[in-house]
Formats: structure tokens, C-alpha cells, sequence
């Protein structure tokens, strides 16, 4: 689920590249977008290529996508790290939060996914090589907790073996190694490959549609994403210039 630049250089490279799943596939591909840290200014591609621009959160927020009502549609969250809040909207638009709770601690690194098959999105932290994933949008204890990777790694959540349920990437950024397990348990990964360089920010979506999250890519020094539709693709699928300088990467489905 991640900026400094120009909005104007932003929305002259935002050419309309199609993000439609293809004729076969049973869900919708999801897009990117990117988010300016310094002014929580949101951009988000839709199917078609239109641009859903927003303000939402604060500077230092770490900037989250998921479908929080269930209704299909991903939209903005946010993380505070100071503070382990937790900042949620139902719409792609500017606007007051509507769902707000606090989970983790301060330093936590946040991840999102559907962690019970229920189809809603809620949240999990990362906490140096643990993990704590929480079922419902509310204050509470973790539903889920284990342990894995090392401290340093970046978490993402996802469906990746396309079992209905989320479970949990990581990114060793110093390697640009991808580690991702297929159950909430602790253990070693199920599946892992190199991909990128360790200036890159990783996202995870259903690239292509066909109903499993695969790795992506956003390059600040080139201002594109690369996306790859398989676990372990030597290059990627797709190359989209979008944004440039050092926004933060974000995925979904933005209708």
C-alpha cells in the first residue's frame, strides 16, 4: 500500500493508460496513485485514467488504501507514527475522517489487507520482525500476531496466492528482495525473488485482475511504476510514468 514533486509535472505525465481488467478476469485490476508527504495531497488513477485529487492527513502521516466499508472501492487511510492513530475515509475526496481508533505503537510501520476473508480491509503493524493484525477498524488487541523477517523490512499486505484472505510481503530494501508468506503464521517465506533496486518503494495490487496481489514498484529518480503480474518476474509487466521525486507509492481499486 506509498514525495516531494511537482503536481503540475504530475498531471502532465498522467497519460490514460488502461488499468480495465481484461474480458476474462472476475475482479477489477487495480491502479496507483501518489501521495506529496510534505503537503498530504493525494493523486489516484481510476480505470480509465482520470485523476481523483485529494487532501487528506497530515505531513508525516504514512498514507494507507483499503476498502474500509466493504463496497468495493479502495480509498484513503492514514497512519500516524507518533501516535499509533489510525485515520480513515470512505470517499476519494477531501474531507473529515470517518472512521478513527488507535493500534500499534509509536515507531510501528502500518499494513493493510483482508485478513479474515470477510471482504473489509483493516489494519495490521509491523514491529521489527513482528507482526500484529487486527480484524475489525476499532482499538483493541491483535486477532492475529507471529513473527517474520528482520527488523528493517518493509511489510505490505495482500492476497497473494489468491486464496480470498490477505497475508503478508515484505521488502528488504538493502537486497531489493521480496519475502512473502502465505499464511498468518510465524515461518519462513513461501515465495521470494529480487526485484527492483533499493531506491525503490514497493505497493502491491491485482495488477492484471485475475484475482491474486502481485509486487510494484515506484522508482522516484524516473518518476514510473513498474508492475509485475507474476511472483518473481525478472522485469516487469508494466511501465507507467506517473509523478517524479519522492512521492509515496499507493495501490487500489478507485472505481
Amino acid at each position: 500500500m506509498r514525495v516531494w514533486g511537482l503536481v503540475g509535472a504530475l498531471l502532465c505525465v498522467a497519460f490514460g493508460l488502461p488499468f480495465a481488467a481484461p474480458g476474462w478476469a472476475e475482479t477489477p485490476a487495480d491502479s496507483i496513485g501518489l501521495v506529496n508527504p510534505i503537503t498530504a495531497e493525494w493523486h489516484l488513477r481510476t480505470s480509465d485514467g482520470a485523476i481523483l485529487s485529494l487532501f487528506f492527513g497530515i505531513p508525516g502521516d504514512i498514507p494507507l488504501t483499503g476498502d474500509w466499508d466493504c463496497d468495493g472501492l479502495d480509498t484513503p487511510g492514514v497512519y500516524r507514527p507518533t501516535t499509533g492513530q489510525v485515520f480513515l475515509r470512505n470517499s476519494s475526496s477531501t474531507g473529515e475522517t470517518d472512521i478513527e481508533f488507535f493500534f500499534g505503537m509509536a515507531g510501528d510501520l502500518p499494513l493493510v489487507g483482508d485478513w479474515n476473508g470477510d471482504g473489509c480491509d483493516t489494519l495490521g503493524v509491523y514491529r521489527n520482525g513482528e507482526v500484529f493484525l487486527q480484524d475489525e477498524l476499532d482499538t483493541g488487541v491483535a486477532d492475529h500476531s507471529f513473527f517474520f523477517g528482520i527488523p528493517g523490512d518493509r511489510p505490505l499486505g495482500g492476497d497473494f496466492d489468491a486464496d480470498g484472505t490477505g497475508s503478508l510481503g515484505l521488502y528488504r530494501e538493502r537486497s531489493a528482495r521480496v519475502y512473502i508468506r502465505h499464511s498468518l503464521t510465524t515461518g519462513v517465506s513461501d515465495v521470494e525473488f529480487f526485484f527492483g533496486d533499493s531506491a525503490d518503494q514497493i505497493v502491491a495490487g491485482d495488477w492484471d485482475g485475475d484475482g491474486d496481489d502481485t509486487i510494484g514498484l515506484y522508482r522516484p529518480s524516473a518518476g514510473r511504476f513498474y508492475l509485475a503480474n507474476e511472483h518473481g518476474m525478472a522485469t516487469a509487466d508494466l511501465e507507467i510514468p506517473f509523478g517524479g521525486g519522492q512521492f509515496i507509492p499507493v495501490a487500489g481499486f478507485f472505481g
